[in-house]
């Protein structure tokens, strides 16, 4: 009984110091630029796809964030539906409109879903 519950104790450990390896994953690499408006923040951006393969994106997702109080302002969704060759680039803009937004101290978060898994990316612009 003391072999066996080593043995599990060895294969949790070694389990629980791989997860970080899955948290996020090289496929698409992400640069983006805020253009942020009045009631309006957009962002500009370039997925760049990191593998050999082809990359099929579904969608891209846009969060913002007062950066003084740290609640969401606004989230907006675009679906992309397009593949990425090895290597190559896709570009996108993203707006997410709040007509009560006053603050241009704000974080951008992007989230990509991809077939290779998802990435993200979080700009501070103020």
């Amino acid at each position: 009984m003391k072999s066996i519950f080593r043995s599990a104790m060895v294969a949790i450990f070694l389990i629980a110091s791989a997860m970080p390896l899955f948290a996020q994953n090289p496929n698409v690499a992400i640069q983006m630029k805020a253009k942020t408006t009045a009631g309006e923040y957009c962002v500009a951006g370039t997925l760049k796809n990191l593998r050999t393969v082809n990359i099929d994106v579904s969608y891209i997702e846009l969060w913002v964030y007062d950066l003084k109080t740290c609640k969401r302002v606004c989230i907006t969704r675009k679906v992309i539906n397009l593949k990425i060759k090895p290597c190559d680039n896709l570009n996108f803009e993203l707006c997410c409109k709040n007509s009560a937004a006053s603050s241009t101290a704000v974080i951008y978060y992007v989230r990509v879903h991809h077939s290779a898994g998802t990435n993200e990316q979080w700009l501070i612009e103020g």
